[in-house]
């Protein structure tokens, strides 16, 4: 019996049974595609010089960047690109020079040659109220002070025009603003209560 159940086995080696599994493909791991590899060895170095770009352009739009234009000329005062009329009647004040438009201001001129000027306009929705002390000029330089209250922040700022440079205030501010603003040959220095460039 044992003889006949081991002569019913056939030991030919080419016919053993091979354990193939299922005709599915298998997922086998392959490396990441060639943009990834790129990316990994190079992406930080790629974005250093975005970096550097952004900031080189920053510069430059700063640099290249006229200055904005304050000044009364030809009966009318200009702000930054505003222009404020005078009305004929004053606005019904008995003192000082009223200008009215996308903002108001007001000048009051002093016995001393100096002029106070309040200002009122909005930013971003927010009122802006502004008041400046222009010292009477000397032979140099003309200096304002200026305080200005935009939304419920207070700023103040110290501007400084010297008659031997190019024709422009520098105002510096004191929430860090720096700010170049031109006054063309002709026209009036007038007090600049008001929030520019900003």
């Amino acid at each position: 019996m044992a003889s006949g159940f081991a002569g019913a086995i056939d030991r030919d080696p080419q016919q053993l049974p091979v354990p193939l599994g299922d005709l599915r493909p298998r997922w086998r791991s392959r490396g990441a595609p060639a943009t990834v590899r790129l990316w990994r060895r190079r992406g930080p170095d790629a974005v250093a010089a975005l970096g550097l770009l952004l900031a080189a352009a920053a510069v430059l739009i700063t640099v290249t960047r006229p200055p904005l234009g304050v000044y009364l000329q030809d009966g009318s005062v200009e702000v930054a690109g505003m222009t404020l009329l005078h009305p004929a009647d004053n606005g019904g004040l008995q003192s000082g020079l009223l200008y009215d438009g996308p903002a108001t201001l007001l000048l009051v001129p002093q016995p001393d040659g100096s002029m106070v000027a309040a200002g009122v306009t909005y930013l971003d929705g927010s009122e802006v109220t502004g008041v400046c002390h222009l010292g009477p000029p000397t032979r140099a330089e003309v200096t304002e002070r200026c305080q200005l209250r935009i939304g419920s922040a207070a700023v103040s700022c110290e501007d400084v025009l010297s008659f031997d440079g190019q024709g422009d205030w520098e105002r510096r501010c004191s929430d860090g603003q720096q700010l170049s603003v031109s006054v063309p040959p002709g026209a009036t220095v007038i007090p600049m209560p008001f929030p520019l460039g900003r």
